[in-house]
């Protein structure tokens, strides 16, 4: 700078330094203090609002375990429901249908689990009741008459085995007594009501069974 530049008068540069001295003095300085106030309030604004942050997405690998964790509840509330479907189905088969040879072998198992011969006659009794009921559905079937002549034989040959069972029991107890009277009037007014519905060989079987049972029930 103490050097004359070129084709500019000693005044001129003596007036170009002074205002390089002046602006260098301002630089020096820094920012004015309004401007740093401002600048400071902004960036405490800034610090102050909330950070939106995006939810990081599960791995992919959690989200496996989650579904192969799921599978074994899925599959057993399927067996359970199927079961179920299968169970009812079974109960309420009738002669001829799919199901209806698992409902006897569910009866005869449960026969055979009896403890004692006072339970396996009131199971029988019950199964025999059952039969009644089967055959009082198939005659209103339209198209099944021809299994009322074995349902009504399964009939008589499971009260033939109740009565049996009945009298192996050492002592027959009034509770034992009152389950035989009240099984040949439930019966008897059953199977009375459905004979005019058969045909001529259901009738003399019907009729058979009656004459049967009829001398089951003691005297009043």
């Amino acid at each position: 700078m103490g050097k004359w530049l070129p084709g500019i008068s000693r005044r001129s540069q003596a007036r170009i330094q002074s205002r390089v001295a002046r602006l260098g003095t301002r630089m020096a300085a820094g920012p004015r203090p309004e401007f740093r106030a401002r600048l400071r309030e902004q960036l405490m604004q800034e610090a102050a609002a909330p950070v939106a942050t995006l939810p990081e997405p599960p791995p992919a690998r959690s989200r496996r375990r989650r579904r192969a964790s799921l599978f074994p509840h899925l599959l057993s509330a399927v067996l359970v429901a199927s079961m179920i479907v299968s169970g009812v189905w079974t109960y309420q088969a009738m002669p001829g249908d799919t199901f209806y040879p698992l409902k006897r072998a569910a009866e005869s198992t449960l026969f055979h689990l009896s403890t004692d011969d006072a339970q396996r006659a009131g199971r029988s009794f019950g199964y025999a009741e059952t039969r009644a009921h089967e055959v009082e559905q198939l005659l209103g079937s339209g198209g099944r008459e021809d299994m009322i002549g074995e349902t009504l034989q399964d009939m008589e040959d499971t009260t033939r085995s109740a009565v049996t069972s009945l009298a192996r029991v050492r002592r027959r107890d009034a509770a034992s007594t009152k389950q035989l009277k009240r099984f040949v009037q439930k019966q008897r007014h059953q199977i009375a009501g459905m004979i005019p519905k058969m045909d001529a060989e259901d009738q003399r079987r019907a009729n058979g069974y009656l004459n049967y049972i009829e001398g089951l029930a003691p005297p009043d």
